[in-house]
């Protein structure tokens, strides 16, 4: 099996040194059922994330609660517990080097009309950022997925 057969990649937030709050790439879920954004962080302070859903690309959206999980200890690749519920306040994440923080989000968590998902950090302070968003269960699968972006 090929993930890139199987699901799309979205990098929802280039690496960077966050310094101020960042608000992600939208992402459409109406070809797909499945979002993971994995959130990899590295030296810095910890920061809030909030998971929103929108109308459209551009629109700002409104936040939502979510699953998810996170490896807080430097260097370890296991999850330090099972998906746990985040409120519409968001949840803080890790602020060590090499940590991961995890979302996962089906397509009907979204409210009806909202197709599109995306995230925002707060401004916490500095911290080096990165998210990317793997979708699955996609309608249309082939060598080439179809695009989440517009």
């Amino acid at each position: 099996m090929y993930l890139n057969e199987q699901g799309h990649y979205v990098l929802m937030i280039d690496p960077q040194t966050q310094t101020a709050a960042l608000t992600s790439e939208s992402i459409s879920m109406a070809n797909y059922d499945h979002a993971s954004i994995l959130i990899a962080g590295g030296a810095g302070s910890a920061s809030t994330v909030t998971v929103f859903d929108a109308a459209t690309a551009a629109a700002s959206g409104a936040s939502m609660v979510f699953n998810y999980c996170q490896e807080a200890t430097a260097g370890e690749d296991v999850m330090d517990a099972a998906l746990a519920a985040a409120t519409t306040a968001g949840v803080a994440i890790p602020g060590g080097t090499g940590t991961m923080f995890c979302i996962e989000i089906d397509a009907d968590e979204l409210r009806d009309g909202y197709p599109f998902l995306l995230i925002r950090l707060d401004a916490a302070g500095s911290k080096l950022i990165s998210a990317l968003c793997t979708l699955t269960q996609g309608r249309y699968q082939s060598q080439i997925t179809p695009s989440a972006e517009s």
